[in-house]
């Protein structure tokens, strides 16, 4: 079945966008709300979601959606008016409700039927109602709170009633409120009565249009209207479209009037202004300076500019800001190369005054370019948050499904890392989680008798380092066994007998990245296939990243990913090697050399050198990418020129004829044409216009230890 939406081509990604954000943001506070927490703010948070939510699905005629969440919203409404004091048996269909959303948005996308929310629909307004009227039964009844039925009882409501003109029809109550912490409160007041007015609905308001603007009322907001489904559907469009403005009630005033010889009284808010009183101080807070003064729909038109004034941010389409990049990724080629331009010039000329201007303006273009670049890279750069939130929800489906207790601590959320960057570290890092659930943490039984707490830590934390941002999952579970791992490993026929035992207890844990390989002893959906983090290996090192670990047996594990800031321009060390040039990335390089000929020894047969009581293999640099092997031979002064490389804890100097210098590059990926090439990750301009190829250091190192040239 194809599925048609009121909404532009142009339009879906922003209102995608959006609604992803809105409905990680439900998640995220439904997390909060399950463990008890009663903060305001989280339950306004969700709801205000949800309300969102149903509003831009009916806005573009996605019916399905706007059912479902209207459901939902339903459910934080009663929690926020606290008509249920907790979630309990409504959060597993809110978490399967947050699924369906996801599935339903795609549908925007796709045109074509994903899923089918009309059973969890129902599901969650038949639970909503149990729980509602199981809580109306338990509350005991104050007799303070019985008063009679007339509409004197309610001066608000007797104030509707005089005021509205004559109207035959059915009317409704309804009330509004103005989230707490939304710092235009009378601007949303005044929004809403005058969308009201304008709907052509609105019979009466308490306050009034004239108090509100004369800064009397508070944030709740109450409407006599008229109650036809036309009227009722066009006040709940232009309400719907109101940011921080929430719905807590629409009652038939036949209701009201009609409830028998009682009616509860809604208890009055300590906050609450009591505008119908004579002699009320006025509020200080009004539509802003500059509206003072101002009369009628003049007065509207200065409200509604100063508002869109307040809205400093835009949505832009995160494939113009690719190409923004790549355009000042040339000109940072540029850059370089007008620089070198002016040296040359300047040591054909001498103290020219050409030779100067062209040095002076090369030098204000390379300012520029690299402010242009500071805040273009900026303009990409994403808090890790946006990665993170995800994980709580991993945590809490795992830990159920494995019976562990487990809390998890976010730190550093706040660190940027480009987009690029943050859109390969998803997967392993969820990976990695999942291994800590499955693998490190134990049951609380397990814990208990290890005389630790029953609920276990799991920790995310992100940083700055050395230019490089370090992702670490920690968790205080069981660790990691050196000799269960090289059992393991001779078990599954992985290693040999020889290999393990020459093997360090830290480099035995480098046994987990082998392909194949796994300590659980069942298969099971969350593990024991062998097939995980090899692969966090080989995403996180095809980034420009590294993985380290290390492991306590009884106190837990730590795996730390160290990944480049972004992926679009990197530092790199220029080498001539036979007749190309390469990149060395700046990640990867330890050192420069220049050793003497008779400095290199041999082991095996193989070429090694004695760098401060380590020793570290030979290779030259376009052997090691397969060219054919040449000795290594010294300079007119006797040297041989070597960079130090490292990658997974292994070193190898790689000879050159010559180091060419260090600069800014573009990585660019290579054509299709070329085929897979490899040691190479991609290519660059240089500021001479020739093409450079940048090395994969980790491939490198690889394709080295493979092919014996290092020993």
């Amino acid at each position: 079945m194809q599925l048609t939406f009121d909404i532009e081509a142009a339009d879906v990604r922003l209102w995608s966008d959006e609604a992803a954000e809105n409905i990680e943001a439900i998640e995220s506070g439904l997390l909060r709300l399950e463990k008890g927490e009663t903060d305001p703010d989280v339950i306004n948070r969700v709801f205000r979601g949800a309300h969102t939510l149903k509003g831009n699905s009916n806005a573009i005629g996605h019916k399905r959606m706007g059912a479902l969440t209207h459901a939902m919203e339903d459910v934080f409404g009663a929690l926020r008016a606290g008509q249920i004091p907790e979630l309990g048996e409504l959060a597993d269909p809110l978490y399967q409700t947050i699924d369906v959303l996801r599935a339903l948005l795609d549908e925007v996308t796709a045109g074509e039927v994903l899923a089918d929310p009309a059973a969890l629909t129902a599901e969650l307004r038949a639970k909503l109602t149990a729980a509602t009227s199981l809580e109306a039964a338990a509350a005991p009844v104050e007799v303070d709170s019985v008063v009679p039925t007339s509409p004197a009882a309610d001066p608000t409501l007797l104030r509707l009633l005089d005021e509205a003109p004559a109207f035959d029809g059915p009317k409704s109550v309804v009330k509004l409120a103005v989230d707490e912490n939304c710092e235009w409160t009378s601007v949303r007041l005044y929004q809403a009565v005058v969308e009201a007015a304008e709907s052509g609905a609105l019979l009466a308001s308490v306050p009034s249009r004239e108090e509100i603007e004369g800064g009397l009322g508070d944030r709740f907001l109450t409407m006599l209207v008229k109650a036809d489904d036309a009227a009722l559907a066009t006040l709940s469009d232009r309400l719907g479209m109101i940011d921080d403005l929430g719905v807590e009630s629409v009652t038939p005033l036949e209701t009201i009037l009609g409830a028998g010889d009682v009616v509860m009284s809604e208890p009055v808010r300590a906050d609450a202004a009591p505008v119908a009183a004579s002699g009320v101080e006025q509020r200080t807070v009004d539509l802003g300076v500059e509206t003072r003064g101002i009369a009628g729909p003049e007065k509207e038109r200065v409200a509604g500019e100063r508002l869109k004034a307040a809205q400093q941010t835009i949505r832009i389409d995160v494939s113009r800001l690719d190409e923004l990049m790549n355009l000042v990724g040339e000109l940072v080629a540029h850059k370089t190369r007008l620089l070198r331009q002016a040296v040359v010039l300047h040591d054909k000329l001498g103290d020219d005054q050409i030779a100067r201007d062209a040095e002076e303006g090369a030098q204000q273009f390379s300012r520029i370019a690299g402010q242009l670049q500071d805040q273009v890279t900026g303009l990409r750069m994403l808090p890790i948050e946006t990665v993170f939130n995800r994980f709580p929800r991993v945590v809490r489906d795992v830990a159920q499904k494995e019976g562990k207790e487990v809390a998890l601590i976010i730190e550093g959320k706040e660190t940027e890392l480009d987009r690029s960057v943050l859109e390969e570290i998803g997967d392993p890092l969820g990976h990695l989680i999942r291994n800590s659930l499955t693998h490190g943490i134990e049951t609380p039984e397990e814990r208990i008798a290890a005389g630790k707490s029953s609920e276990g830590q799991l920790r995310l934390n992100a940083r700055h380092a050395d230019g490089m941002i370090v992702i670490t999952v920690e968790d205080d579970g069981k660790g990691m066994d050196a000799s269960v791992l090289r059992a393991r490993a001779i078990e599954k026929g992985l290693l040999t007998a020889e290999q393990v035992a020459a093997m360090s207890d830290q480099e035995a844990l480098g046994i987990i990245f082998l392909p194949g390989f796994s300590t659980a002893k069942v298969v099971t959906d969350l593990a024991g296939r062998g097939v995980g983090m090899d692969v966090v290996r080989t995403n996180i090192e095809r980034i420009g990243g590294r993985v380290e670990i290390k492991s306590v047996v009884g106190q837990g594990t730590k795996i730390m990913l160290s990944l480049p800031l972004t992926l679009a321009i990197i530092g790199a060390m220029l080498v001539r090697s036979g007749e190309r040039v390469c990149c060395l990335p700046l990640t990867g390089v330890v050192e420069t050399l220049r050793v003497e000929a008779d400095k290199i020894s041999t082991v095996r047969g193989a070429p090694v050198i004695n760098l401060r009581d380590r020793v570290v293999p030979i290779a030259q640099l376009d052997g090691a990418l397969g060219d054919m092997d040449r000795p290594l031979a010294p300079n007119g002064r006797g040297f041989v020129n070597m960079v130090v490389v490292r990658s997974r804890e292994k070193e190898l100097a790689l000879a050159v004829d010559e180091f060419v210098g260090q600069q800014e590059i573009v990585l660019k990926s290579m054509s299709a044409f070329t085929g897979r090439l490899v040691g190479i990750s991609g290519g660059t301009i240089m500021a001479d216009g020739r093409v450079g190829l940048v090395v994969d250091i980790g491939a490198v190192l690889d394709r080295t230890a493979r092919s014996g040239r290092a020993a």
